[in-house]
């Protein structure tokens, strides 16, 4: 399956910005059953230095800074990506090993080194109270891991409410696990949490998966908008993706941007700005299957 995204940004400022440093973090990187055909990206105005590097998790970032007054800044990318089917499609949950087996592999001192960051808490994953016991409705004894996973998935996705507006991200988990109700990144935060509470290593995914308008209906531009979900890992296997705001073992129609131990890491266009007044921030995201 080929896709084609194009991701804006703009910042409209009520005041002349006089100097604004921002890192960008939109380009989709090469991952197992990704590959990235095509990435390109603009900044206007045109900015007085920019540079391209990979952070702390191999994700593709872009530094800019603008030194000149200017009252609007738009950034824009746009890629086209290759997906194919994962392994894990494949794979019966119950021939998966039973998830204490995976806890205790990751504690050895054998266990792969890229995932124990991932089994702490991070900036948006607390182990708020009663978050164990949630897990553990699922992850019984001895219970095959997918087979658990999966269970976990529809659980969250059969108990919170998707809630434009409920949430901002300063949101404490605490708030969004007692009210049920939040947007798709609070529905991987509550993931994350969840799975890491009991030893498992699990990590944020940000990117994008397209919408399906209503039978009949016309897909509106601009109508997509970015997407979170998770990866946990499980050895012999690598790092499984699932997504609860639908309910989904992630297949071929989520496009992956970049990895991390929470929306802290990830944060597509982030910086700071010399500017009086307000300010407005417009984001549309087109995500379109290249036939």
């Amino acid at each position: 399956m080929r896709y084609r995204v194009t991701h804006a940004t703009k910042y409209i400022y009520q005041s002349s910005a006089s100097l604004c440093h921002n890192i960008v973090c939109q380009s989709p990187a090469d991952f197992p059953f990704q590959q990235v055909d095509k990435y390109d990206y603009s900044i206007n105005p045109e900015p007085n230095f920019s540079s391209e590097r990979k952070d702390f998790f191999e994700n593709n970032v872009v530094y800019f800074s603008l030194q000149k007054a200017h009252k609007e800044l738009v950034v824009k990318s746009e890629s086209e990506v290759t997906l194919s089917r994962p392994n894990w499609m494949d794979i019966k949950p119950e021939d998966t090993p039973a998830w204490e087996t995976v806890v205790k592999q990751l504690k050895t001192p054998a266990s792969k080194n890229d995932t124990r960051q991932f089994y702490l808490e991070s900036t948006h994953v607390t182990f708020v109270k009663g978050i164990r016991e949630y897990t553990l409705e699922s992850f019984t004894p001895d219970r095959p891991i997918l087979e658990a996973l999966l269970d976990l998935n529809t659980r969250i996705f059969k108990d919170f409410t998707f809630t434009p507006g409920f949430t901002e991200i300063s949101t404490p988990l605490e708030d969004v696990f007692e009210n049920k109700k939040g947007v798709c990144q609070d529905y991987a935060h509550f993931g994350l949490a969840c799975t890491r509470s009991i030893g498992l290593a699990a990590r944020y995914m940000s990117g994008y998966i397209e919408t399906i308008p209503p039978p009949g209906k016309p897909k509106l531009v601009g109508a997509d908008a970015s997407h979170a979900w998770i990866a946990v890992y499980i050895p012999e296997v690598g790092w499984v993706e699932l997504d609860s705001t639908n309910n989904l073992l992630v297949n071929d129609q989520h496009v992956r941007v970049a990895t991390g131990r929470d929306f802290a890491d990830v944060v597509p266009l982030k910086g700071i700005v010399y500017s009086g007044g307000k300010q407005k921030m417009v984001v549309t995201v087109d995500v379109n299957k290249i036939e």
